[in-house]
């Protein structure tokens, strides 16, 4: 065999598909304009409805958006300047006794779309994280699966694992010699990551 025809490297692997983001694959500027014309759309709506119908709630779509697309900065910087917006609006318009109830609806909205921003950005950086956790055990060469130790039961098992020992009772798999890690679930349940050898 010719030295060349040995140093050729075998053919790569076909990657997997990307999922593609819930909001679009598009890039930031994007996104931040998109939303900025869908905020400055529902101020306008909610101004020409006056205050006593408020719109404002309207304003999470593209607070979500921007959180779940950039990340939880972008997200309060829009919450931010949307209620800034919004007191602009109707300062003058509301029929309150005095200014401070105006406020206090103001800082209940801002809290609101603080608490939805960040609540949605744990559950993007979760989301992630578990993604990158799968994807790195699915691409290994050995079979490995999760066994949550309360309920000793498989709650995860790798391409590897389905084929070869699916079904299988904790108790036989338990007998497999195995690389183990232990931690915990996110409903703080122990649970141990096993790698068959």
């Amino acid at each position: 065999m010719a030295e060349s025809q040995r140093l050729v490297p075998p053919p790569a692997a076909t990657p997997e598909p990307q999922q593609t983001e819930l909001f679009g694959d598009y890039g930031a500027s994007v996104i931040c304009a998109s939303a900025v014309i869908l905020s400055l759309a529902i101020a306008v709506i909610d101004k020409l409805t006056g205050y006593e119908m408020q719109l404002t709630i309207l304003h999470l779509v593209p607070i979500a958006m921007v959180t779940w697309s950039l990340g939880r900065n972008w997200g309060l910087a829009l919450s931010v300047a949307v209620m800034a917006l919004w007191i602009a609006m109707f300062r003058g318009a509301h029929g309150y006794s005095t200014s401070f109830y105006f406020y206090w609806d103001a800082l209940v909205l801002l809290v609101t779309f603080v608490v939805v921003t960040v609540l949605l950005a744990r559950l993007r950086e979760s989301m992630q994280a578990h993604e990158v956790s799968v994807a790195m055990l699915e691409r290994l060469d050995a079979a490995a699966y999760v066994l949550d130790l309360q309920r000793e039961q498989v709650v995860y098992g790798n391409r590897r694992f389905r084929k070869s020992f699916d079904r299988r009772p904790a108790e036989e798999l338990a007998r497999q010699p195995a690389r183990e890690a232990h931690f915990h679930l996110a409903d703080g349940s122990p649970a141990v990551l096993r790698i068959l050898l």
